[in-house]
């Protein structure tokens, strides 16, 4: 009887530790194959859903729920009741086949909590995002300085490297479709790149290795040449390393956007304009140009998030449906805009304002008592600061920018808000949370 007992806890840690070895190797081959993780992740999305309690047990997955039955409805009526511009311009499947960019996430936010559920749970989750990241630094060197181009398809298109050909005027992209992603994923690595070098100080290996680590991420986000991921880049590392770092920062800062401001002929009649021009680049003018608040209502986005809310407040209740931004919205620059250019716009546009204020209050909520409790307590460690950063970081980029729709940016995201929710749950004195 005692063999049989111990035959069996045996093969349970067997089954623990095969699940998460396939968890573990999803994340890893999440960058660089995305669609060979989504096989492993696969895996673990149905082991867990078999095998975890219930979802109706946290109270974090009911504004999710809600949430998703407003989805579910506003597709519902937006089938029914379909508006005009439908007719030729947008096809009723685009309403169904959209909200696999939401629903299954709520679901994974609460599976994969699993995995996240303690700090050297989500330490090991780092290394691997970090480790899995290193295939597409060397694709944004070889791209950059090698002129290695692509796209790259294998296996009729189930697996694609981009790797565009850079033109004047484009960033490095790496393995991503477009530099905006790219940097997004840099973002997301960025502090827990910080957190390891500091964590490696005392061993001379490890030291080599997060030094180069992390500076190929800081010069691969330079070389995307995306203002929203330069800002996401300055933010992350003043959140990660604290008021301390503001005094080395700001003259950085001032000494590298200085020349910029130069060459932009922000002061006039300044001899050295013509210098700076010889010696920046051109894409960084080109990226800071025609800023000013005297034309702050012509800005792109701004157009962008005006049209929207003009739209939203036509359908503010169940929203116009997924993928019906670019139809709905008429570009007089000539360009096609794929979407609003804010997480909260996106939502309120696609299933309503009800549904945009579940979601998006729910993130804030967590973001807001989890940094309470990560920088409170002492407990927590370096390595779980750096998950409230990037996780904090993709939210704020996604003000003025969707990566979202790219999955390996999209379950990223709801990963570390599980990690996040976790983080609520440990010593918690107020039963509430």
């Amino acid at each position: 009887m005692k063999d049989m007992f111990l035959e069996n806890v045996f093969i349970k840690l067997n089954k623990k530790k095969l699940d998460f070895n396939i968890f573990y190797i999803g994340l890893f081959l999440l960058p660089s194959l995305p669609s060979i993780s989504s096989i492993f992740l696969f895996i673990s999305f149905i082991y867990l859903t078999l095998t975890k309690k219930s979802y109706l047990e946290d109270k974090f997955n009911y504004p999710l729920i809600l949430s998703s039955v407003l989805i579910i409805i506003s597709c519902i009526l937006n089938t029914i009741y379909p508006a005009n511009f439908y007719k030729g311009e947008y096809q009723i499947e685009q309403l169904w086949i959209g909200i696999s960019n939401w629903l299954p996430y709520f679901w994974i936010f609460w599976l994969f909590q699993s995995y996240s559920k303690n700090p050297s749970m989500r330490k090991k989750l780092i290394i691997i995002f970090l480790i899995g990241s290193i295939p597409v630094i060397i694709s944004g060197f070889l791209q950059y300085f090698f002129k290695f181009h692509g796209p790259f398809v294998f296996l009729n298109g189930f697996i694609t490297w981009y790797s565009r050909e850079i033109h004047p005027g484009d960033g490095m992209t790496g393995l991503f479709n477009n530099s905006n992603y790219l940097g997004m994923w840099l973002n997301i690595i960025w502090p827990f790149s910080i957190v390891f070098f500091k964590d490696s100080l005392r061993t001379q290996s490890k030291r080599s290795i997060s030094s180069l680590l992390l500076a190929s991420i800081f010069i691969c986000t330079l070389l995307t040449f995306s203002r929203n991921s330069w800002l996401g880049l300055v933010l992350s590392t003043f959140l990660v390393l604290g008021f301390k770092s503001l005094k080395w920062l700001i003259p950085l800062l001032s000494l590298l956007i200085t020349p910029v401001l130069i060459g932009l002929g922000i002061f006039p009649n300044n001899p050295l304009s013509d210098v700076t021009k010889k010696f920046i680049p051109g894409i960084i003018f080109h990226q800071f140009g025609g800023l000013g608040f005297e034309n702050f209502s012509s800005f792109t986005r701004v157009q962008i998030w005006n049209s929207s809310i003009n739209l939203i407040s036509q359908r503010p209740l169940i929203g116009w449906g997924s993928s019906s931004f670019p139809k709905l919205f008429r570009s007089d620059l000539g360009e096609e805009f794929f979407h609003t250019h804010n997480l909260p716009l996106e939502i309120a546009l696609s299933f309503g304002i009800p549904t945009a204020i579940l979601i998006i209050i729910l993130i804030i909520f967590i973001l807001f008592y989890s940094r309470k409790r990560i920088f409170k307590f002492k407990n927590y460690d370096g390595y779980d600061k750096a998950w409230w950063v990037s996780a904090t970081i993709v939210f704020f980029c996604h003000m003025f920018d969707l990566q979202f729709f790219d999955v390996r940016i999209g379950l990223i995201f709801w990963i570390l808000l599980g990690g996040l929710r976790n983080i609520l749950r440990e010593n918690v004195k107020n039963k509430e949370l």
